[in-house]
């Protein structure tokens, strides 16, 4: 009963936590069924398209569908034509809305609570709790102990150098060896259009932002971290009382990375999560697409897929041989236009079942058609290189 009050309660705060491999779901009877790609011209099933990925593939496609809308949108509503983007309920099941609803489409995707009335709610006071202070506190304490960090900033604003009127406030600031980095706290509610807007505006600057937790489980994920975490290769930071103790005993920078590690079990790819402290200058750091980590799960699992993929590939390919040699052992011995024993009609029928699962049809009798025989008295006689059916 414990566990059960426990799975209602995550259900209830939005904490319903999926396995990355699992298939997406998609809610049923979305009120946008269908959408246009804009790249294709095609028009595509909302579901369909929804559940062709897994839970860790739809979050990064929300991420660069966002990322689309303000220029290139990727999908537009069937029936309007509005620009849509992904979005989950409370239950992680995912469907498309208008970027905006004026009520002239049928398809209706939007609650009675506005978007800025809900950042209202959740971010009421929520900036300056007691724990965002403590995080902001760690990242600043962990800089300054590092000397290769410069000019620690905190709650600083960034002016933008291409657009005076575009700013933007980090948590922290500070100057490295690869160039200026923004680190921000994630609360527990980040809306994805403003990991996207900070993103961008980041990179348009030439620096790279940095998204920090006060804690992870990765058996309780909301979905605002779900959309941090797997658009960082599968890599998330968090600062505690201890990585700042590192960092300030060995003068460099540590954060605790939580990242997933793929594994192969049997032909199915599966993973387990691990965690590690490392140091901050053993990150592998993208500017272009804003991303810092610390193990490539991205490579290893395509690399694991790979080699599923060749591996079936090759046990296929012995399994075809196999079943090509054992029909032409089979058409070789028999005895033609003769009444089958037992034995070889049960060969001839196991043959049949085995090609039909490869879709190939051949009679339920091995002498049912003459244009049939003959081709293949032809075809062994020649691979053969003497008589085959004809005595």
């Amino acid at each position: 009963m414990e566990a059960e009050t426990i799975d209602q309660e995550r259900i209830s705060t939005g904490n319903v936590t999926f396995d990355p491999l699992a298939r997406a779901i998609a809610v049923e009877n979305p009120a946008i069924a269908e959408v246009l790609d804009l790249d294709t011209g095609e028009f595509v099933g909302s579901n369909e398209f929804i559940t062709a990925h897994r839970y860790e593939e739809i979050i990064t496609a929300r991420h660069t569908i966002r990322s689309r809308l303000s220029e290139k949108p990727a999908f537009a509503c069937a029936l309007c034509a509005t620009p849509v983007y992904l979005v989950s309920n409370q239950f992680k099941h995912f469907f498309f809305r208008h970027i905006c609803e004026d009520g002239s489409c049928p398809a209706q995707t939007r609650g009675e609570l506005s978007r800025s009335e809900i950042l209202a709610r959740k971010y009421h006071g929520l900036r300056e709790s007691e724990a965002h202070k403590k995080i902001k506190a760690l990242i600043e304490a962990s800089l300054v102990a590092d000397p290769q960090f410069s000019e620690v900033k905190s709650e600083r604003q960034w002016r933008s150098k291409r657009d005076p009127k575009s700013r933007r406030q980090p948590d922290v600031q500070a100057s490295s060896p690869i160039g200026q980095i923004a680190f921000e706290a994630q609360l527990s509610t980040t809306f994805l259009d403003v990991v996207v807007e900070r993103r961008s505006f980041y990179r348009d600057e030439g620096a790279l932002l940095i998204w920090v937790m006060g804690r992870f489980d990765p058996d309780y994920r909301r979905m605002t971290t779900d959309d941090l975490l797997f658009s960082n290769n599968s890599n998330i930071f968090v600062v505690d009382d201890e990585t700042r103790q590192i960092s300030e005993d060995q003068s460099r920078l540590h954060l605790r990375c939580h990242y997933r590690v793929p594994d192969r079990s049997g032909e199915s790819l599966t993973d387990r999560w691990e965690s590690r402290i490392v140091p901050f200058d053993a990150l592998i750091c993208e500017l272009e697409s804003q991303r810092a980590w610390y193990f490539d799960y991205e490579g290893k699992a395509a690399a694991i897929r790979a080699e599923i993929e060749n591996d079936v590939r090759e046990r296929k390919r012995a399994d075809d041989e196999a079943l090509r040699e054992g029909f032409i052992k089979f058409w070789s011995e028999r005895v033609p236009h003769y009444e089958a024993a037992d034995h070889e009609r049960a060969q001839w029928l196991a043959l049949r079942e085995e090609l039909g699962e490869r879709e190939i049809d051949i009679p339920s009798s091995p002498d049912d058609y003459s244009s049939l025989v003959a081709l293949l008295n032809g075809i062994i006689s020649a691979k053969a290189g003497h008589p085959v059916g004809w005595n």
